[in-house]
């Protein structure tokens, strides 16, 4: 059985399991599997998911897992544990996920979902390279076999973001960030936007994040009936509140103003935000540094602004 450990910029995790000597280069997808819920039927969940003929499989395990990780690596001996020494955030075990995986896509899904091979698109997985598509997002289905609306269309109202889900009715159409972080992924792609913020731990403002900030640097998440999943549980409800999440997603895409020199977070904007934060002077002011430093680094990846991208959709609905 091989153990490797290794470091995140934000975590130590351990390795365990999976085949020994393989480079990157002649995987054609991995397969992330993020982990919730029992872990009884962990066996089972994992055989239905070695039927979609991934190239690997990466299983992402929180701390309190490692009594189960050894069982279940002597009798998969293609799958990849992580294992992490502290619990982290859905969008953080999956850059890890994504740094260790090796082939050129990789699909995230949750351990308590169904996709089976027929609702796996082939197609998806062999055009997304030359499609520049960043994500390919499913269909959900409940296990009633009814639509889920998990196509997610944003508005901003009075500077605020608003996020309608809606049915997908289109065989293909743009949505603001993967439900429940699934898709299948340009890993290319996902490294180079840099990921899902670890510094945002609300799993709702850290899609919301990730989703806007690839729109505004040009990049394009599409949700596909092609691509289908059963979701055995409901998504856990999740907090859509004004908290240090959503203040960092303001600042680094709402707040960000784009001109000829590329995107630029304005100093007279600290004020306003200041007074609508919630927040203590100190924490506010380095929060804003913090941000400003970040879209400072990053502003010739600007190419919109948070209006503009709302715009399209206003003007197009789904």
């Amino acid at each position: 059985m091989n153990t490797t450990p290794g470091t995140s910029k934000t975590s130590t995790y351990t390795v365990v399991g999976g085949p020994a000597g393989q480079g990157r280069g002649g995987s054609r997808f991995s397969l992330i599997l993020l982990n919730r819920g029992s872990t009884v039927s962990r066996a089972d969940a994992l055989e239905d998911f070695e039927k979609l003929r991934p190239d690997e499989i990466i299983c992402l395990e929180n701390p309190g897992n490692a009594w189960v990780i050894e069982s279940l690596a002597a009798r998969f001996p293609r799958v990849r544990f992580i294992l992490f020494q502290r619990a982290l955030s859905p969008g953080e075990c999956i850059n890890v996920a994504m740094q260790e995986a090796r082939g050129p896509l990789a699909a995230v899904l949750w351990s308590d979902m169904k996709a089976s091979p027929s609702g796996f698109p082939e197609s998806a997985v062999r055009d997304i390279p030359g499609s520049g598509i960043l994500c390919a997002a499913p269909w959900f289905y409940s296990k009633e076999n009814e639509s889920m609306p998990v196509l997610q269309i944003p508005a901003l109202q009075k500077k605020k973001l608003k996020v309608l889900s809606i049915l997908p009715t289109r065989e293909t159409a743009p949505t603001l960030f993967p439900y429940d972080y699934c898709g299948i992924y340009s890993r290319e792609k996902f490294l180079a936007l840099g990921g899902y913020d670890p510094g945002i731990r609300n799993p709702w403002w850290q899609k919301a994040d990730f989703g806007l900030r690839a729109l505004l640097w040009g990049e394009k998440i599409l949700s596909s009936r092609l691509f289908r999943v059963t979701a055995s549980e409901t998504a856990p409800a999740e907090d859509t509140g004004a908290d240090r999440g959503y203040r960092i997603f303001f600042l680094k895409n709402l707040a960000v103003r784009v001109g000829p020199q590329g995107g630029c977070l304005p100093r007279p904007a600290f004020f306003p935000f200041f007074l609508h934060s919630g927040c203590g002077l100190p924490t506010a002011l380095a929060e804003f540094r913090l941000c400003r430093q970040w879209v400072r680094e990053n502003s010739t990846r600007f190419q919109k602004d948070a209006l503009s991208v709302t715009s399209r959709w206003e003007a197009s609905p789904e």
